[in-house]
């Protein structure tokens, strides 16, 4: 009875793929959904960046402060950003400085470009940019205040002790080098299922392949994370779940991950379809 449900499930596949290359259902069609509002990276100064931030630079004080890099320095309070994918203090690929600095520690800071260190911000790609001002414009974020062009002190942004020169970075990753920055790009590693998608069945957005096989879930369609499409690896899962509801409650053969269209059924239509014209991909 199992071999002759999985044969069932696999030769409606087989033909429902078939009706789709026939009336032109188009492979590899895009789930959609709506996409995530523009973001900026957040910055702040603390004792310690926090999982997922980067360290600019380093302050003596929260108030006229010298300064020192990121690793020459040993001052207590960091520069630290966050929220952006693939942030780094690197100043290399798409990259701005922030400050430029007289040294390593101890030093004295330029918004003008004129010290030899750099406390930077980049990406792989995307956009960088900083600016000096007495606001931050939108997107931007005030990573320190400054008291003047050169030769000058740092404070942070809290309102208290604060320069009247603000140093002002916007930073936003194109994850997939598509031209889209990572918001508003709908689909961050261009699988062609939108990041909301892949939320709503736990792949990983940011990834278009899994990294480990096995054991990273990257591609919606790749239900097994063995890099390529197959009947038997991922198409088979449907055996025995066509039909099958989120609820509430859910069907006992109920698994979300299957659900690529997102509208709470598992179906031929609206889920084993998009596996029309992939058969046989890979990824790398």
């Amino acid at each position: 009875m199992r071999w002759a449900a999985l044969l069932a499930v696999l030769l409606l596949a087989l033909f429902s793929i078939g009706v789709a290359l026939l009336f032109g259902v188009p492979s590899g069609s895009r789930a959609t959904s709506a996409s995530a509002p523009a973001a900026s990276p957040t910055c702040s100064v603390k004792p310690a960046c926090a999982a997922g931030e980067v360290a600019v630079f380093r302050m003596s004080s929260t108030a006229n402060a010298h300064a020192g890099t990121a690793g020459g320095s040993s001052y207590g309070n960091v520069v630290c950003c966050g929220g952006v994918h693939n942030l780094s203090n690197s100043c290399s690929a798409v990259y701005d400085s922030a400050v430029t600095l007289s040294g390593a520690d101890n030093a004295h800071v330029a918004a003008d470009g004129s010290y030899a260190a750099q406390a930077c911000l980049s990406v792989p790609y995307g956009v960088a940019d900083c600016t000096y001002g007495t606001t931050c414009g939108t997107d931007y974020q005030c990573l320190a205040t400054v008291s003047g062009d050169s030769n000058a002190h740092v404070a942070d942004c809290d309102g208290a002790g604060d320069y009247a020169t603000k140093v002002c970075c916007y930073v936003e990753d194109d994850n997939d080098n598509d031209g889209l920055l990572d918001p508003p790009d709908p689909d961050d590693d261009n699988d062609l299922f939108d990041d909301s998608v892949e939320a709503y069945v736990a792949t990983d957005p940011w990834d278009a392949c899994p990294d480990v096989v096995g054991a990273h879930d990257a591609w919606p369609l790749d239900i097994n994370m063995d890099t390529v499409i197959t009947v038997v690896g991922d198409v088979l899962n449907y055996s025995g779940r066509i039909g099958a509801t989120g609820g509430p409650p859910p069907s006992a053969n109920w698994w979300q991950r299957l659900d690529l269209n997102m509208d709470n059924v598992i179906t031929v239509v609206g889920d084993v379809l998009k596996f029309s014209g992939n058969i046989g991909r890979s990824c790398t």
